[in-house]
This record gives structure tokens, C-alpha cells and sequence, in this order.
């Protein structure tokens, strides 16, 4: 299955020129925050208000927009909002603010699809039976591997208080309030996003980058029916990717060590590799975690599971995982510092990244098997993990190295993360004996 869809500024321009994103459900468009991710990973803010699609057109200008987000807030000025941490500017004045949860199972596929509507179905049911001042406004289909539940607020007590800090500091105290009493019942919301004022969401009728399916509103009586009943009625762009019903993952590795690895080594004298660097292009103290891991397949299975636990442990993630026929690459694409990985690349069971990093300031990774006649097998991609330590990594996004995850066929969730260094990775090819 193709992993990802082969974008070009051209296609996304023309999709966004012809198809116009939902407003209709924001009461006032002009008060909110739009922001978009270009095809070279940058974010942009709208520099003005968009009402409508005229507006939208123009906000972007020559950007072609990969992926749309709106702010689940309404501010009385929307442009150039300060920092939650700002103490040097005014507090911009919170006017309403959507309680959204997002339920996401990973990875892409009908099956997980349908447990995440399960799952957005019980939270709905929950909602009506326990919070009295909520109303359920609707649904969206992320595009990807879940849903996005909105409700208004109709408990105005807390926008009326005077002060816009005291307003937003007591508005985020009662959503995260909200938010444990949802996670203790055992709902599977993102912990991130529903208290969280400055939280952008995806803008319905937008497309979905990684998978060129279309952010849609789904009306609450079909979202209670199976999956299976509707999916087909989902908009989704000409290159999208095709939605499987199963996506295998970690840890049912399934690959086999062939013996014509070795009879092509002994008939050529060396291997040939495409190897990337672990460095953070345009910076110069930050590496990435990326190795490879070889062995059969119960011990790459037990290796990789012992580096996710470590993970946690350090609080770093998230973590790609690929197989091809010679074993698993992982990846974290976090710009961290040296120091960081020099002290705990050892106990994160990827001792010899550490070393490497220590002597020669970065490592090389093979990408490819040990010959050019294997190539022809692409690597797979497995999935993503420690996703909870990922949201809560204070590390930058490495640039490179998130776009090399993308086109590996792994695409992480980075709306409110910041970005570190250049876009393009450091490679190479040798040959080894």
C-alpha cells in the first residue's frame, strides 16, 4: 500500500482554489486563529482575518497549505496572539472557547476507525449523563485515525470576569477539571487538547496531508451506526491513500533474514548502503534518535520494546518503527541535545548512537539492506509509540528528519510543536566491505 500521498504545491493549490473549508459551524470565523502547515514543513499564522473562502484565498497567498488548523478559541483580536507565557504583552481577551476531544486509534485502518467511533459514541453517551452545561455541537472525521467531538459552553459565568488573564487562567482551570473527570471515567481523549485555550484543531474541508482524505463533519445518527455504513460517503482527494482494513504493527514484526544477503556479499566483496546522518542539519549540538536494530525477529521485537520502556523513562518520544528483510530501523525525530544523549544513550539500550555522537558528533544509519538487489523491497512502517511522552517532550521537532519519517510513510503530529534546523537530511551512499 502506498504510504503517503505524492503532493505537489500545484495539486494542493488547485484542491484549496476549487473546494472550500467548512465554516459554517464557527459562529464568528473573523475570531479565530487559522494556521497552516506548508509542503516544506513550515507553519504560518494568518496575518488577517478569515471569514470565508475569498478571505481564506487571500490569507494564504502563495502558500500551498498541506494541513489547515483553526484555534478551538474566539479572541476578540485573533492576529499575532502572544504566548500563554508572555508577561511583556497584554492578555488578549478570551470571548469563547469549544471543548473538543479527540479520540485517535493508530494506525490508519477501518478496524481502528471503528473502535475510535465506538469510543467517541460512549464519550457523547457519558457527556449528556454527567456534564449539564455543555452542548453537543458536532462531530468531525480527522481525516486520519479518529474523531474530533466539539461542544459549546453554554455556562457564560466565567466570560464575563473582567480580567482577560484571570478569565483564561479560570476558563483552562475548568476545562482541565473537565478533562480528569473524562480520563478517570476511561475515555481515550488526547490529554492535550481539550484544556488547552491556544489549541488548534483541524479545519473540516481541509485535506489531511498524510493520507489525502478530507477533515469532514459527520452528523451525530451516522456516527452511531457502523463505520462501514458510511465511510464511503467520506470525501477524499484523488491521490488519497487507500484505507486498509487491517495495518499491521510492533510488535508482530514479520520479516526473514534471506540467505541471498549473504550469497550476494560473497559474490561482490561488500555491501552498499544509503545512510543518513543523525544530525540536526542546521544546528550544531542536536542529534535525532535513529538506529538500526538487527537479530531475529524475537530479539529485535524484545530489543525495541526494552528501548520504548527506557523511553518513557527519560520521557522522549514518540518513536517510528520500520522493518525491512534485514531487521527494524527506529526513529525519534527530536532535535536533543548531545549532552542529553551522550548521558542517556546507554540505558536507553542505543549505547553505541551515544559513542558515535560523543566522538564524531553525530551517527550514520543505514536506510537501506546490505545490497542493491534488496532495494527493491521497501521498507515498512510498523508504528508509532510513546506517544504520551511525545506530547509532553520539550525537545524541538528535528526538520530533516521528520520529513524523512514522511516519506518512509510515518507522519507525526507536530501542531503545536516547535521546529529545529533545515529541511534537507544529511545522506549518503557507501560501500562496505
Amino acid at each position: 500500500m502506498r504510504q503517503r500521498p505524492e503532493w505537489t504545491a500545484k495539486v494542493l493549490k488547485q484542491f484549496t482554489a476549487n473546494n472550500s473549508p467548512d465554516f459554517d459551524w464557527l459562529e464568528k470565523p473573523g475570531r479565530h486563529q487559522f494556521r497552516w502547515r506548508t509542503l516544506r514543513g513550515k507553519w504560518i499564522t494568518a496575518k488577517r482575518r478569515i471569514k470565508n473562502h475569498d478571505s481564506f484565498i487571500k490569507a494564504l497567498g502563495k502558500d500551498a497549505a498541506l494541513d489547515t488548523y483553526v484555534s478551538t478559541s474566539q479572541w476578540l483580536d485573533p492576529i499575532d496572539l502572544p504566548r500563554l507565557r508572555d508577561k511583556e504583552k497584554p492578555s488578549p481577551i478570551l470571548l469563547d472557547h469549544l471543548v473538543v476531544f479527540d479520540i485517535d486509534i493508530e494506525p490508519f485502518s477501518k478496524n481502528n476507525l471503528e473502535k475510535a467511533r465506538k469510543a467517541a459514541i460512549e464519550l457523547i453517551e457519558w457527556i449528556k449523563e454527567n456534564v449539564s452545561y455543555l452542548s453537543l455541537s458536532h462531530a468531525t472525521f480527522s481525516g486520519s485515525k479518529g474523531f474530533h467531538i466539539f461542544y459549546r459552553d453554554e455556562d457564560r459565568s466565567k466570560f464575563s470576569i473582567a480580567n482577560p488573564k484571570e478569565r483564561e487562567e479560570e476558563v483552562r482551570t475548568q476545562r482541565k477539571e473537565l478533562l480528569k473527570q473524562v480520563i478517570e471515567a476511561g475515555h481515550p481523549v488526547d490529554p492535550l487538547v481539550t484544556a488547552d485555550t491556544r489549541r488548534i484543531i483541524r479545519l473540516p474541508g481541509t485535506i489531511h496531508g498524510g493520507t489525502g482524505w478530507i477533515c469532514t463533519k459527520v452528523k451525530i445518527e451516522d456516527l452511531e451506526k457502523p463505520l462501514k455504513e458510511w465511510i464511503h460517503s467520506i470525501p477524499k482527494h484523488d491521490l488519497a491513500i487507500r484505507m486498509p482494513r487491517w495495518n499491521l504493527r510492533f510488535p508482530k514484526l514479520n520479516f526473514k533474514r534471506e540467505n541471498s544477503i549473504q550469497k550476494i556479499n560473497k559474490k561482490s566483496g561488500y555491501s552498499i548502503h544509503l545512510q543518513v546522518s543523525t544530525q540536526v542539519p542546521g544546528t550544531s549540538d542536536r542529534n535525532v534518535i535513529m538506529a538500526r536494530i538487527s537479530g531475529t525477529s524475537e530479539q529485535i521485537t524484545k530489543r525495541i520494546e526494552n528501548i520504548i520502556i527506557s523511553l518513557k523513562k527519560v520521557g522522549i518520544g514518540p518513536c517510528a518503527v520500520w522493518t525491512d528483510k534485514e531487521g527494524a530501523l527506529i526513529m525519534v525525530p527530536r532535535a536533543i541535545p548531545n549532552s542529553m544523549l551522550e548521558k542517556n544513550a546507554k540505558r536507553m539500550g542505543i549505547g553505541k548512537l551515544g559513542y558515535s555522537i560523543k566522538k564524531k558528533g553525530h551517527s550514520w544509519v543505514n536506510m537501506t539492506p546490505s545490497n542493491l538487489e534488496l532495494m527493491q523491497d521497501s521498507i515498512e512502517p510498523r508504528g508509532i509509540y510513546s506517544l504520551d511522552e511525545g506530547k509532553k517532550s520539550g525537545h524541538p521537532w528535528s526538520n530533516a528528519h521528520l520529513h524523512l519519517a514522511e516519506q518512509l510513510g510515518h507522519s507525526f503530529s507536530i501542531a503545536d510543536g516547535e521546529i529545529a534546523g533545515t529541511p534537507q537530511v544529511s545522506s549518503r551512499i557507501v560501500k562496505i566491505r
